[in-house]
């Protein structure tokens, strides 16, 4: 062992011993430089000390090992403390049991593995050893082992790796995190107030302001319209949403994002979310794998969301621990819709306006100086506006390629017309037809001059749909044994599946599901598009086709 080796830390060192290291230490070193030296000079060193001769040279050798103040410090006499005296058998068996039983994916408790080592020394005849002899060898393996070995080598990463590369984010607006979550609340059906599901939400965090920038409730699992309708609630104005909800306060988060960043999920590298993105100018950067601290700023916000929906009826807590014998579907009172707008509430009247440590102010006041400046740093001045409202929504929506034939395009087996198609009947290639899952009822083709054009269907009786609604309709038909799927089928089997649902409201969580999905899309294509605020109104169609005009919605 080097002499340093077992050198203290100073700073836990008392006064008292140190103020005697040093003065041994300078009596030590005359006798050690004094040349030709003589017991007479120790027997002198000793007296000045105040200490037995033998003494003497026991200092006299730490100095010459060591000649540093330190080496004159008083030692402990007998074992220190994390010192292990044990028979090299019991120490064997201790050391095998943990490597073979607790540094496991099992996982099992210091309390299992004491009991497993006590009956394999039991059996060869050895000493059983306390559970804190046995604490004491798991202590001593290295921590990042212990984790690696039991969790995961992710785990161990995630833990003890260092927190390279930083986010930087100078001004409102430069970086954009998104992600998703269950809320930790059960919602509940309108008509029969029964509990239906846990509602996903997907929601955007401003990092610089740490302001929410926007968000999107729904009952469909993340997708990458879950995307689309979050960016675009985020990057438009909310003065109208706020309005339509009876919500009262500022929101002032809007404009166009510099640059997003993402997780590694399927939803986010869309096509349409790709070139959406591109269309605007919008970098997008996705979390390296395996590096969660990257999504610091966006989990902390959901954690801080979600523990505010902890206090809602119908909750279902985080953990099982925390839920107890709590019955989230007995106490289930909210609707998506309430549950969408106590969250707008949560929002606007309390996070904005609520200190926030990680950046020492209100999220709502840190965007105001970061577009105002402050006199020490300048602001980067208002936001860069979404020109066509209603066109940055559908730019973002997933699209497919389809030819124009003389009945129309064919998206979904389904036709749809509009007057402006004649000009394009028999062109070759193939044109881009965006759509919104939500309501298959229209769809937007975009024309060789850059713009959107509305489609409805050709028949125009047929009733507003959702994709969902038309994949459960294909999945029913093909179990039928119906090789041909035409428009005709598919809607007679949404409307008989309709009917069933209904019936069945009231009994089955499914088809609560299936209803509530059927009345917010409903209330979609009734609800004008002045009420949602978010949203600018949609291009009308022709006089004659204006029986679904619109139909965007914001949640």
């Amino acid at each position: 062992m080097s002499a340093a080796a077992g050198t203290p830390d100073l700073s836990g060192v008392p006064a008292a011993q140190w103020l005697e290291a040093r003065r041994r230490h300078a009596a030590i070193r005359a006798l050690a430089e004094t040349p030709e030296r003589t017991r007479a000079d120790a027997e002198a060193t000793a007296a000045v000390l105040g200490i037995d001769i033998s003494f003497v040279y026991k200092l006299l050798a730490r100095y010459e090992a060591d000649p540093r103040v330190t080496s004159m410090l008083p030692r402990r006499r007998g074992r220190r403390d994390g010192d292990l005296v044990l028979a090299a058998e019991v120490d064997e068996v201790i050391q095998a049991a943990i490597d073979e039983m607790f540094l496991t994916r099992q996982r099992p408790r210091v309390s299992d593995l004491v009991t497993e080592i006590r009956r394999r020394c039991w059996t060869l005849g050895l000493p059983r050893p306390s559970r804190k002899t046995v604490q004491k060898r798991i202590d001593q393996r290295a921590p990042r082992e212990v984790l690696a070995r039991r969790e995961g080598r992710k785990a161990a990463r995630d833990r003890f790796a260092p927190a390279t590369g930083a986010l930087d984010a100078p001004w409102p607006l430069a970086l954009i995190q998104i992600d998703h979550t269950l809320v930790d609340v059960m919602a509940v059906d309108s008509v029969t107030r029964q509990p239906i599901q846990r509602p996903w939400l997907t929601i955007a965090i401003d990092v610089h302001s740490r302001c929410v920038a926007g968000f999107h409730l729904t009952l469909e699992a993340p997708s990458a319209t879950s995307v689309a309708l979050c960016l675009a609630h985020a990057a438009l104005p909310k003065a109208g949403w706020l309005m339509a909800r009876g919500i009262a306060g500022a929101w002032p988060v809007e404009g166009v994002p510099e640059r997003l960043h993402l997780d590694n999920a399927k939803e986010f590298h869309s096509e349409a979310m790709r070139r959406g993105c591109e269309q605007y100018g919008i970098a997008v950067d996705y979390r390296p794998v395996r590096t969660p601290h990257y999504g610091g700023h966006i989990e902390r916000l959901i954690g801080t969301m979600m523990g505010k929906v902890h206090l809602l009826p119908g909750t279902t807590f985080s953990s099982v621990r925390e839920k107890g014998d709590y019955d989230p579907e007995k106490t289930a009172a909210m609707t998506l819709e309430e549950i969408e707008r106590w969250l707008g509430h949560a929002i606007v009247g309390v996070y904005h306006r609520d200190l926030h440590r990680g950046i020492g102010l209100p999220p709502l006041a840190a965007w105001e100086r970061g577009l105002a400046g402050d006199g020490v740093q300048e602001g980067r001045g208002t936001p860069v506006a979404v020109s066509d409202q209603r066109r940055f929504l559908i730019d973002f929506l997933p699209f497919e390629r389809r030819l124009v034939r003389r009945e129309g395009v064919f998206l979904h087996s389904i036709s749809y017309w509009s007057d402006v198609l004649h000009t394009w009947v028999g062109e070759r290639e193939k044109m881009l037809v965006r759509y919104d899952p939500r309501d298959l009822s229209r769809v937007y083709l975009l024309g060789p001059d850059g713009q959107y054009y509305d489609l409805a269907y050709s028949d125009l009786g047929r009733p507003p749909i959702s994709v969902w609604e038309h994949r459960l309709a294909l999945k029913r038909l093909r179990e039928d044994g119906k090789a041909q799927v035409d428009e005709e089928a598919i809607f007679r089997t949404i409307e008989t599946m309709r009917g069933i649902t209904d019936q069945a409201s009231a009994a089955t969580k499914t088809a609560r599901r299936q209803r509530a999905r059927q009345t917010r899309n409903e209330a979609t294509s009734a609800m004008p598009a002045s009420g949602v605020g978010s949203v600018a109104k949609l291009k009308p169609l022709p006089a004659d086709r204006r029986v679904f005009a619109n139909v965007e919605e914001w949640t």
